[in-house]
């Protein structure tokens, strides 16, 4: 395929691979493909970015399959996360809170997530995940999830103005050479330091081609 492929031949290859494997991620982001998406939605999409997501959606499933509240995921982009816990049957999540800071993304998380959202199960929220006040939700959050803690000037500081024994999924890599990237860590060692929770559920480094990411689950 070139880049002068229709957008109707993109939908009905993501048709097929739906009914093909039964995805319903796959069906769902056929739908946003059919109806316009934006044009770096393929990033969301990719390789890596999906690996890192099955990893993390593969070791919740091990470790805190039933969070008993809302899964907040901070910094979710497009909600491709979100997409992809709340349709694995291996997890019991009661709703997914999907915030970006970029109001692009809301309108087009829902899109992607639109059966979610009519269940009650999804909504996007445009808004600065270090403003964000845990302990005022009601319901109170099950689970909070930053993937790119890399970004934070002060990951410290950000997860002392959490509530104590707030259940985190914390990611962070050592891709020193992104300048977007303000708190890289060398070591899951030093992640762990960074991070500081009070209780670790899960610790894991996956090694990619140019860099290694890091994984937490645990408590403040």
């Amino acid at each position: 395929m070139t880049h002068d492929t229709p957008p109707d031949a993109f939908y009905d290859i993501l048709r097929g691979v739906a009914a093909l494997t039964g995805n319903g991620v796959v069906a769902d982001l056929a739908r946003l493909v059919a109806d316009g998406m934006p044009q770096d939605l393929w990033i969301a999409f990719n390789h890596k970015q999906i690996g890192s997501k099955r990893w993390l959606v593969d070791a919740l499933a091990d470790v805190l399959p039933q969070p008993q509240g809302p899964v907040w995921v901070l910094g979710a982009w497009y909600g491709v996360l979100g997409a992809l816990l709340l349709d694995d049957a291996r997890l019991a999540i009661p709703a997914v809170v999907s915030v970006d800071l970029d109001p692009v993304c809301a309108p087009v998380a829902e899109r992607l997530n639109r059966r979610h959202v009519a269940s009650g199960h999804f909504r996007a929220l445009t808004a600065d995940m270090t403003t964000l006040d845990f302990a005022a939700q009601t319901p109170a959050p099950g689970l909070v999830i930053n993937t790119s803690c890399e970004h934070l000037v002060d990951v410290p500081g950000w997860m002392s103005t959490l509530p104590h024994g707030l259940p985190m999924l914390l990611q962070s890599n050592d891709y020193v050479r992104e300048p977007d990237h303000r708190s890289c860590v060398p070591s899951l060692e030093a992640f762990q330091a960074q991070a500081g929770l009070s209780e670790t559920l899960f610790a894991g480094a996956l090694p990619t081609k140019n860099y290694t990411r890091f994984m937490l689950i645990g408590r403040r």
